[in-house]
């Protein structure tokens, strides 16, 4: 069953077309990563697949077949989780009140203690959120929207600021969090194409004239696809891609 889809979904920014006709579904249990250049729209995309403003927008988007503008405030915040590029403070607040006041549904409460372990933020519930480090604040906010309940999670750039060690650690609770009740998924975006191979079933790619490629990631992470998607020639490394 899909939890998301677009249906002619177009965007765009000023002159730039960053979207068009896009027609794509995310089904059950599947981890999508948003691809492209920088500036292409990947942060854009979500914002719209998570019903919030963008500069320009047309065409459709469904949240369990059902028309994104047709859900009320309280039960897309049951349906789907957001969870920008830079969380912002504007309080000092604990983590653990943070966390608290996250929770939606009470199977978020129920998973808090997996997501504080998964994620490597335990130590960190009685630690003032502006107080954090970016890698830190950054896996506090990927809890915060996975307690929130939602089934459908969006993230950009959920592993900004990781060191090497917290990007398997973000990569694994991914899987987990995907596979560990059924009739959820994930869509996140990344720039990191090893990463992106480690947490992804699938990819969406934004080729930055509006145009897309969609496809499951060992199709999509091959040199010819990223070559014309960042216009740059790869070389494979030990299972993964890298830049040349």
């Amino acid at each position: 069953m899909s939890l998301l889809e677009t249906r002619q979904l177009d965007l765009w920014a000023g002159e730039q077309h960053l979207v068009k006709g896009l027609n794509w579904a995310v089904q059950e249990g599947e981890r999508w990563c948003l691809i492209g250049r920088n500036a292409v729209g990947k942060s854009s995309l979500l914002r719209a697949l998570a019903g919030l403003s963008v500069a320009g927008r047309a065409g459709e988007v469904r949240w369990h077949r059902r028309p994104q503008q047709e859900w009320p405030a309280a039960e897309a915040a049951c349906w789907r989780a957001w969870m920008p590029q830079q969380p912002a403070d504007r309080f000092a607040l604990p983590v653990r009140r943070l966390l608290a006041l996250s929770v939606v549904q009470p199977e978020g409460a129920r998973d808090l203690d997996v997501e504080l372990q998964g994620l490597d933020i335990q130590h960190l519930r009685d630690r003032v959120s502006t107080r954090l480090s970016g890698g830190e604040r950054q896996r506090v906010a990927i809890a915060q929207a996975a307690v929130q309940g939602a089934p459908l999670l969006l993230l950009d750039e959920p592993i900004a600021f990781q060191d090497p060690a917290h990007q398997g650690i973000v990569a694994r609770w991914a899987a987990d969090w995907a596979s560990r009740r059924p009739g959820r998924a994930l869509v996140m975006s990344s720039h990191d194409m090893h990463w992106v191979a480690r947490a992804a079933t699938h990819v969406l790619a934004l080729m930055g004239d509006g145009q897309w490629r969609a496809g499951p990631v060992d199709e999509m992470l091959q040199a010819a696809p990223l070559r014309e998607i960042f216009g740059c020639e790869w070389m494979p490394a030990g299972g993964s891609w890298l830049p040349v």
